[in-house]
Order: C-alpha cells, then sequence, then structure tokens
C-alpha cells in the first residue's frame, strides 16, 4: 500500500508541474496536497502501530532546528518592518509550501519497512525521469506539444519547472544511469542505460543551462574519483570511462536542433560579453547586493522571502539571489545557513560512512550514485534557486536513507 502512496506523490508531482492540473483554487487542496495529507494519514497509523512518531535518524534534529529558524523569521520580518503588509497567515502558508520537501522526508522515512519498497521507490524515481525528459525532447524537436512543457527563447526547454532548477534535477539523477551503464553485465540493460544517459545528456544540453553543465562535469569528477578509491574501477579504466562519457556527451550535443547549439556557443563563449557581470547574466551584482543585504542583519537574516522585495526596494532590481546559500543568508542569517549546510553535511557523512560499511556490490553502486548526484546537485546551488526540484530531491534521500538503516539491520 505504501508504494502506491509514493508512486501516487510522484504521479502528482508531474501532473502538478507539468499538466498543472487543479483539483481546486483553494488553496492547500492542491493533488500535491492531497496527496501529502494521505502519506500523513500513512504516516500516523506507522506511528500507532510502531509506538513511535519518529524513528531516528542523523537528520531529524537538524531539520526541526531549521523549521524552527523559519518559523521564527515571521516574527523576525514582522519586527524588522522592512516589507509592508506583513499578513501573519500567508506567512504560516509560506512555511508549510517550504517545508513540504521536509515532511515528505519525515513521512516516507517512517512508512517505508523494507528494501522492496526502496528499490520500487528508485524504479519510480527512474521512470519520472524518463518521462519528463522524453517529453522534453519531443517538445522540443517539435513532435508534440505537452502541458506547461514549452520551448523558450533560443530553443531552450525544461521537462518541469524553469531550465536551471531542472538542470539540477537532471544532475542529481545522471550518475545512477552511469551506475547502470558501467556495472550492469546484461548487455540490454547496458544498452538501456546508455540509451537513457545519452537522451538525458542531451536534455542537460537543451536547457541551456551554464551552471548545469559545470555542477555534471563537478558530480561526474566526484562519481570517477569515489569508483576509484572504492577500487571498483582502476585507473587505467577511468580514462576510459570519462572517454565514453565524453563521447556520450558529444553525441547528446551533436542530436539537439541547431538553434540550441547556437544558445550553447553562445552562453558558453566569454568574448560575447561584455564584463563578468554581463557573462553570468547579472548573477555578480546580484550577489553583490545580497551579501549587502546579509551584511545588515547577518545573525537572524531579514527573514522569509524578503530577498526579491528587499533587492527592488534597495537597489531597483526585480531578482532572486541566483544562489541558495546566498538567499539563506539573507533570509535566515548566519544561524539558518549553518544549520542548512549542517543538513547537508550529515546526508554526505551518512550516505559515506553506509558506502564503507557495505559489501553488497549494488548498494555501493547506490550509494555512490547518491554521493556523487548529491555533490552536483548542491554544486548547482551556487548558481541557482532550486524550489521544484527539492521535493524530488528529499523523496530520493529519504529513500537512500532508509534503505541504508534497512540494509544495516539486515547485517547486524
Amino acid at each position: 500500500m505504501n508504494i502506491v502512496l509514493i508512486y501516487f506523490l510522484l504521479f502528482s508531482f508531474w501532473v502538478t508541474q507539468v499538466l498543472g492540473l487543479k483539483l481546486t483554487d483553494v488553496k492547500g487542496l492542491s493533488l500535491l496536497n492531497l496527496c501529502i495529507y494521505l502519506l500523513l494519514i500513512a504516516w500516523a497509523f506507522e506511528a500507532v502501530k510502531k509506538r513511535r512518531l519518529l524513528e531516528p535518524n542523523s537528520l531529524n534534529k537538524y531539520l526541526i532546528l531549521m523549521i524552527f529558524v523559519v518559523v521564527v523569521s515571521i516574527p523576525i520580518k514582522t519586527l524588522l518592518s522592512e516589507v509592508p503588509r506583513v499578513s501573519v497567515l500567508r506567512e504560516i502558508m509560506a512555511v508549510k509550501s517550504w517545508g513540504n520537501p521536509y515532511l515528505l522526508f519525515f513521512i516516507l522515512f517512517n512508512i517505508i519497512d523494507n528494501q522492496k519498497t526502496c528499490r520500487r521507490a528508485l524504479l519510480g524515481l527512474g521512470v519520472l525521469l524518463i518521462i519528463t525528459v522524453s517529453t522534453m525532447l519531443l517538445v522540443t524537436f517539435g513532435v508534440i506539444q505537452f502541458g506547461t512543457v514549452e520551448v523558450i527563447k533560443g530553443g531552450r526547454s525544461a521537462g518541469f519547472a524553469e531550465p536551471n532548477q531542472y538542470a539540477s534535477y537532471l544532475v542529481l539523477f545522471i550518475p545512477l544511469l552511469l551506475s547502470s551503464f558501467l556495472f550492469q553485465r546484461s548487455f540490454l540493460t547496458k544498452t538501456t542505460a546508455a540509451i537513457l544517459f545519452t537522451m538525458t545528456l542531451s536534455g542537460l544540453a537543451i536547457t541551456g543551462s551554464r551552471g548545469g553543465a559545470l555542477s555534471f562535469l563537478f558530480g561526474t569528477a566526484a562519481y570517477l574519483l569515489i569508483v576509484n578509491r572504492q577500487k571498483m574501477i582502476k585507473l587505467r579504466a577511468i580514462m576510459s570511462v570519462a572517454a565514453t562519457v565524453l563521447v556520450m556527451g558529444i553525441t547528446a550535443y551533436v542530436v539537439v536542433p541547431s538553434n540550441v547549439k547556437q544558445v550553447l556557443s553562445q552562453k558558453f563563449d566569454p568574448a560575447g560579453s561584455e564584463d563578468l557581470d554581463d557573462y553570468t547574466s547579472g548573477r555578480t551584482k546580484i550577489w553583490h547586493n545580497g551579501l549587502l543585504l546579509f551584511i545588515d542583519s547577518p545573525i537572524f537574516g531579514h527573514g522569509q522571502n524578503t530577498f526579491v522585495p528587499l533587492m527592488e526596494k534597495r537597489f531597483l532590481i526585480g531578482a532572486n539571489s541566483h544562489n541558495d546559500y546566498l538567499l539563506y543568508l539573507v533570509h535566515y542569517g548566519i544561524i539558518g545557513l549553518a544549520i542548512f549546510l549542517m543538513i547537508f553535511t550529515k546526508i554526505c557523512q551518512h550516505v559515506w560512512y553506509h558506502l564503507k560499511a557495505t559489501t553488497n556490490p549494488w548498494s555501493k553502486q547506490l550509494y555512490i550514485s547518491y554521493i556523487a548526484g548529491f555533490l552536483g546537485y548542491a554544486f548547482s546551488m551556487l548558481s541557482v534557486n532550486v524550489f521544484s526540484p527539492r521535493y524530488i530531491f528529499w523523496i530520493y534521500t529519504a529513500v537512500i536513507y532508509k534503505y541504508a538503516q534497512l540494509e544495516t539491520s539486515k547485517r547486524v
């Protein structure tokens, strides 16, 4: 039953993001929220059965602390009075919306009770990746028109959200496809993984995201270093794998439409820009101004959702931070960013510990894929605000966390 709810969650996310499906105009009653309510009921049943609300893990206290900081930011925002017409009800609803991905982590970690469900959840995440990449490619090549997926300026596109965010999502899962290609023995599985890997790289190219491209390189480099350190691939073979990835990347670039190639050549060529600010699409100026906002309230921040209105008020620039770490600094101060970084550090430490502890080859591949994707995803947040992909990231993280816990209890 729980895996049905997880599949329904992924389906709800997809139809909400891509098809724009609404059950009603009443806030809080979207299809995705309905699914979360059903999952909460399932969590309640599990809590009663186990006589425990939260199963222990290394993240619980830091996630709760992060939620507390965000809640406290509401009175801070009200007291500072930098943003007019602050509605407490709207602020509470904003906290709920921001906290949904964390809530999903709590729910899924506590309702998944076996490795079979973990594997099926991973399969669901893989199917979601294939569907979003496929529809994106079909729309880009003009084969179909589909929901909110559309070709924007220069031929750029995304499977959901906007291109830079979608690039972060792709970077998170690319190592999983690479593991399937490298380590599966079945010819059919290897071939399928190679095709999907190339399709995903084409999707990454079509996003036209420079940050996505750099994050992919960062994540792939981390992947190759880890598999070498774990002695799963010899040093000589690393060059062969890197060359294979390069060939697949070139193939992915070759098959994308000509207008996308033109946009990519323009975006990656610094000679076409007047200065660094122009080359980064105004990001350096935004980051500079964002740091000035942070200095004004460095400890506790200015409160949630204040970056955009304060940028407009003080610098006459209507833009978000294009950097999630800077966003946390401005909204929640150094305290909020420190807790957020601690969350990410704990995730990496936890999965790395289980990577070193396991002797199961498939588990090693899974943990390495997650760590490499996680590092690429975290790197991408230096140049983009990740909103929609947060849901998938925390679903993925919950599944990996639970799988690791179940594997440990099985070994004991």
